[in-house]
């Protein structure tokens, strides 16, 4: 059966193709609840209050793709909100389009040149269809590869692969259990905490698998190899300290490294969420810093210390967190995705309009102990980067 509740993400530039569109589904099917904004943003925060409601009361977004919505920032941010939310995200190609990042992973309906009556019988055909995908391709040609994985790599748990002709190096990952943690922070605990981490509350998360280290230099350079990023600002010479974090990542290039992996290895590999990373960082008892609530300089490479400069991962072995991961206080700031209750989604805190804003946890080399607590967030447009901005990986296990 099709979903009842659908949203539709488009640009409007495309309204002349898309009202016809949606008074079809309309009409093919009277059971459908779709909300369609044909006017586009216009009423400030309390716009952007509805559009987030509205999506996230939806189990399919349909996304209209065009040249003219991946350009628009507010499609961006619904992709960004639908993604985070774990909505069912359906592409329909209206116009010829070059797509990259994560849309590269899934598969779209191809709508181009058709009338707006026959792409929603078309779409109406998707939505009944259990699963939508492509046709089987054949298996990939796996062949391990350990002599791409530099020691001691190998031994810290780095895997090296070749699938299909490309160069591949997984992370090794640790496993953060089903359950609770307490997320944010209290000013009794915590006197350093900002109005955007309390109160401190209990969020409940799935199982998941994180990357026990940042996404290093030696990984990414297998995807500039391979042509599938573009190589980072100072490449030449962090390309020779092949064992530190890789930095000058936007928001954009995180979702794009992510999205080459999971073509390549068949995996399911993406940023973690803001509650995933928090967990992962801090485990379920609330605590400052991974290790505790009281800051120790030999736990972390922050401006508290540290050189002055990002250190190769895992040099900070006290600084470990409860399941295992190291480098989450200081080294690089880490981009993460966002979710439902993040501060970075409140009116308030969404920067100019039509610009979407993100963040980034952790803190870095350069940053004060203060930036280092779990709870604490930065705040960067998502197209920026700089080099203090790294990532981490989880594998999602659904």
């Amino acid at each position: 059966m099709p979903a009842t509740r659908l949203f539709v993400s488009h640009s409007t530039q495309d309204n002349d193709w898309c009202r016809p569109f949606v008074a079809a589904l309309k009409g093919a099917d009277p059971s459908l609840d779709i909300w369609y904004d044909e006017y586009g943003l216009s009423g400030g925060t309390e716009w952007v209050q509805t559009l987030q409601k509205e999506l996230q009361s939806r189990e399919v977004v349909v996304l209209i793709l065009s040249p003219d919505a991946l350009a628009s920032q507010w499609v961006g941010e619904e992709i960004q909100l639908a993604l985070a939310t774990r909505r069912t995200l359906l592409p329909v190609m209206h116009k010829p389009t070059n797509i990259s990042g994560f849309l590269l992973t899934r598969q779209w309906i191809d709508v181009v040149d058709l009338a707006p009556e026959d792409a929603a019988r078309k779409v109406l055909t998707a939505l009944n269809s259990p699963v939508v995908f492509p046709e089987a391709a054949p298996p990939k040609q796996i062949v391990p590869a350990p002599e791409i994985v530099p020691q001691p790599f190998g031994q810290m748990g780095f895997v090296g692969r070749i699938i299909d002709g490309v160069q591949v190096i997984t992370p090794p990952l640790c496993d953060v259990p089903a359950g609770p943690f307490l997320r944010g922070s209290d000013l009794k605990r915590d006197p350093e905490a900002s109005d955007a981490e309390i109160p401190m509350r209990t969020v409940d998360l799935p199982a998941f698998k994180i990357s026990r280290f940042p996404v290093t230099v030696v990984e990414f350079a297998c995807a500039v190899r391979a042509g599938a990023m573009r190589e980072p600002r100072d490449w030449a010479t962090g390309s020779q300290r092949p064992y530190h974090p890789i930095t000058n990542m936007s928001w954009r290039d995180a979702i794009n490294y992510a999205a080459w992996l999971t073509k390549v290895t068949g995996e399911h590999w993406r940023p973690p969420t803001e509650d995933e990373w928090e967990k992962a960082a801090r485990g379920t008892d609330g605590r400052i810093y991974p290790w505790g609530d009281q800051f120790d300089p030999r736990r972390a490479n922050t401006s508290d210390g540290g050189p002055g400069e990002p250190t190769a991962v895992g040099m900070y072995p006290m600084g470990v967190s409860p399941y295992g991961a190291l480098d989450m206080a200081g080294n690089v700031q880490e981009w993460c995705g966002l979710t439902p209750d993040s501060p970075l989604l409140r009116p308030n805190a969404l920067g100019e309009p039509g610009k979407s804003v993100g963040y980034l946890a952790g803190g870095s080399f350069s940053d004060s102990p203060t930036t280092a607590r779990a709870a604490y967030r930065a705040q960067l447009f998502m197209g920026e980067r700089g080099d203090e901005t790294g990532m981490r990986l989880v594998l999602q296990l659904a």
